[in-house]
């Protein structure tokens, strides 16, 4: 890089890629993240090449939706694929959504739920795993637009009210290289169900329990079912590169804010007799894959 040339923040180079208006303006990311110089890649030009790569596969992916399973009530289970993250729709009689993606993810998720002939404002609760970005983006639209009411762990409440990640640790060297290039930022949200004990969803409709899990952030979620299966956010990873490669392929997530309780939390899981994990990247995993990766007896 030459003394003339100042070095660009990821933001700056994303606003020069997408036009003008910055990347918020074009799809829901909001305009002030982190700002972080890299140096090592030459010039500036360089620099946009690169996050290109990078960046387009997150920013210009369209949804894919399909059935991964059933309630004990036999109600569908359907996972939607968004950019960076996966949502869950339990189909009972006033739907449930499980994670909200990213803020840039509105079209691409009413798109997906039309397919299965629905609409936003028909659900009746959405239950946020965690306060990330790639989970809790869509939060504060889809409780002030339409109407849905916001279920959040307790420990995870103040980090949403400043709508930023907390300080993501990285536990693998993809974590390491990813984590400066992530936007850490969302529309900030109030929930209107806080959970600190356990909370029965048999009055949104299904069986199940929510349990604030803390490992992966301070009130990560866990939604079990009465039938083996249990929603764990990001309390693991399916395969490679975000659930690009070997999605059935149960591993460590690439950023926990502590890692020992997470593994405890997935003893506990099993424990209690999970047999299908559905995951926030990747997955479903299977309880056997699950053992192995994390050296339980299965």
């Amino acid at each position: 890089m030459s003394a003339t040339e100042a070095p660009m923040s990821v933001n700056a180079i994303l606003r020069e890629l997408l036009g003008s208006g910055g990347v918020y303006g074009s799809f829901g990311i909001c305009s002030k993240a982190p700002t972080f110089y890299v140096e090592s890649l030459g010039s500036p030009s360089a620099m946009k090449r690169f996050a290109a790569i990078v960046c387009a596969p997150l920013l210009f992916g369209c949804a894919t939706s399909h059935v991964v399973g059933m309630t004990a009530e036999g109600a569908k289970i359907d996972e939607i694929t968004l950019k960076q993250s996966n949502v869950y729709v339990i189909e009972c009689a006033q739907p449930i959504l499980i994670d909200t993606g990213t803020a840039a993810d509105m079209d691409d998720l009413r798109i997906a739920l039309a397919d299965l002939g629905l609409r936003p404002q028909q659900f009746g609760l959405a239950i946020v795993t965690h306060a990330h970005h790639d989970h809790a983006g869509l939060a504060n639209e889809l409780q002030k637009a339409y109407g849905v009411k916001i279920m959040l762990g307790a420990g995870d409440v103040d980090q949403a009210a400043r709508g930023e990640d907390d300080p993501l640790k990285p536990q693998n060297a993809t974590g390491f290289f990813l984590k400066p290039w992530l936007v850490k930022v969302f529309p900030a949200v109030t929930p209107d169900v806080v959970v600190s004990e356990p909370i029965d969803l048999r009055a949104y409709g299904v069986s199940g329990t929510v349990l604030q899990m803390p490992g992966h952030t301070a009130g990560s979620l866990v939604v079990v079912l009465p039938n083996h299966a249990a929603f764990v956010g990001d309390e693991m990873l399916g395969g490679y590169f975000g659930g690009a490669f070997f999605p059935h392929h149960a591993g460590e997530h690439y950023y926990q804010a502590d890692a020992e309780q997470n593994r405890r939390n997935i003893g506990a899981l099993l424990a209690r007799g999970v047999e299908t994990f559905y995951l926030g990247h990747g997955g479903p995993v299977q309880r056997e894959d699950v053992a192995n990766a994390f050296h339980f007896p299965k």
